[in-house]
């Protein structure tokens, strides 16, 4: 079967997965950023499906606990961005932050690179750097990041309902 070729639209270039997987490894391994507009949920609140994420190589460096990364998924062998929750020497724990289950132990060698900046409507979303992301790793690791978001979201759905 033949590989679809690549739409472009309004400006911007739409590729499938393999694709994307493809081009983001050779930009990062040339040492240059890579930026492209996130899709799906599992890593909202904090990346929302629509976001410009900037993902940067890793250039020797090793991310640390909190960080949001770039990695190619154990299962699929195509990049997810997803956030460290644990690591040990040369091993990543990841887990997308509106995920139930974590995506696997990874090796350094799986990690593309580390998202750098989150554009959202064209505004850089806070929370990349300081404390904040360990603890979300740790909320995350522990399950209280999900169960934290499903009591937000029906104290949000309990508000709209009576505010009608």
């Amino acid at each position: 079967m033949e590989t679809p070729a690549p739409v472009r639209t309004q400006g911007e270039l739409s590729l499938s997965g393999a694709d994307l997987t493809e081009l983001m490894t050779a930009v990062l391994a040339k040492g240059k950023r890579f930026r492209f507009q996130a899709r799906g949920w599992s890593m909202s609140p904090f990346v929302k499906d629509g976001d410009v994420i900037t993902v940067a190589p890793l250039k020797g460096r090793e991310p640390g606990t909190g960080a949001i990364v770039a990695f190619l998924h154990p299962k699929t062998g195509r990049v997810a961005v997803h956030r460290i929750v644990r690591r040990a020497p040369g091993r990543y724990l990841v887990r997308g932050d509106n995920a139930d289950v974590a995506d696997g132990d990874l090796t350094a060698e799986r990690i593309v690179g580390v998202v750098t900046e989150v554009l959202r409507d064209g505004k850089k979303v806070p929370g990349l750097r300081g404390g904040a992301p360990a603890l979300i790793a740790w909320l995350s690791r522990t399950g209280g990041l999900v169960r934290g978001l499903g009591v937000l979201r029906a104290l949000r759905g309990r508000r709209g309902k009576g505010a009608s």
